[in-house]
């Protein structure tokens, strides 16, 4: 009996011997004590929404960046077009101002068709005005009323060959034009009229009737589309049928009646002229 028990006990003591053996090799090797299966997935379970949370963040990221740079670009394009309309309205005010309006005023005078000579005297015609400017015939000095108030340029009808300075010498050769329907040649516009939306026509009443350069004025062009506003100097017989005459000879033509202004008040009929723009202005 001592005998078993002695073997039981020397059979226990050799198993734990070798299990503190294997315990020693697993350290001594460095190998992991195994992991219960159900803590391992506990501990993806924890991590995997921080995983998410990244992923959502970096999602974010790209799909933000396109809109803060898209947002960046227009910020960038509206400045460039502010800085552009500065731009431009500094060149405007530079050249004088606001921009020109899209209008003419067209004029046909004595002075600029006549060679007057140097010690030409005003008081020997109605139609002619000296100032601090030089000589300046009546409807010259409309249309450059005209001009500034309308913000505009001007242009001169001009003849080919001049009228003679004398004036009595001049309305018999324009009285002899009108009865034999003859046309003068012009000299080649200053501008290209059929730019202009606008045209202010300026002219003397000549025997109730346009003078006959006038006459070649508007036979040379179509103004078709265009608004003309007629404004004439006179001594007693005012528009006459100036405006219907224009309007035949322009059927697709806007033709208006301006002002009537007797030559010798011109100089009084300053403010007048130009308040008649204001209010009429298209």
């Amino acid at each position: 009996m001592k005998k078993r028990q002695l073997a039981m006990s020397m059979l226990l003591a050799g198993l734990l011997l070798g299990l503190s053996a294997c315990g020693n090799k697993a350290a001594a090797t460095g190998q992991d004590t195994p992991v219960p299966q159900e803590t391992v997935e506990e501990a993806q379970e924890t991590e995997a929404p921080e995983q998410e949370e990244e992923e959502t963040a970096v999602e974010t990221a790209e799909t933000e960046e396109p809109e803060q740079a898209a947002q960046q670009g227009s910020t960038e394009q509206e400045s460039a077009a502010a800085d552009n309309d500065t731009t431009a309205a500094a060149a405007s005010a530079d050249e004088g101002g606001a921009p020109k309006s899209n209008a003419l005023a067209i004029y046909f005078s004595r002075v600029g068709n006549t060679d007057f000579p140097e010690d030409i005297d005003a008081d020997s015609s109605a139609s002619i005005r000296i100032d601090e400017n030089g000589l300046m015939g009546n409807a010259g000095q409309i249309a450059a009323w005209i001009a500034e108030e309308a913000g505009c340029e001007t242009m001169e009808i001009l003849t080919e060959d001049a009228y003679p300075a004398d004036y009595n010498e001049t309305v018999n050769q324009a009285k002899q034009e009108q009865n034999d329907g003859f046309r003068p040649l012009l000299k080649a516009d200053e501008k290209a009229v059929e730019d202009y939306d606008t045209i202010f026509l300026v002219f003397p009443n000549w025997w109730g009737d346009l003078p006959m350069p006038v006459y070649s004025f508007l036979e040379a062009h179509d103004l078709t589309g265009k608004t003309v506003n007629v404004f004439v100097t006179h001594e007693g017989s005012r528009f006459s049928n100036t405006v219907g005459t224009i309007a035949e000879l322009e059927p697709g033509a806007d033709v208006r009646e301006g002002l009537a202004v007797q030559g010798g008040s011109v100089s009084d009929e300053e403010q007048n002229i130009r308040q008649w723009v204001i209010d009429n202005q298209k």
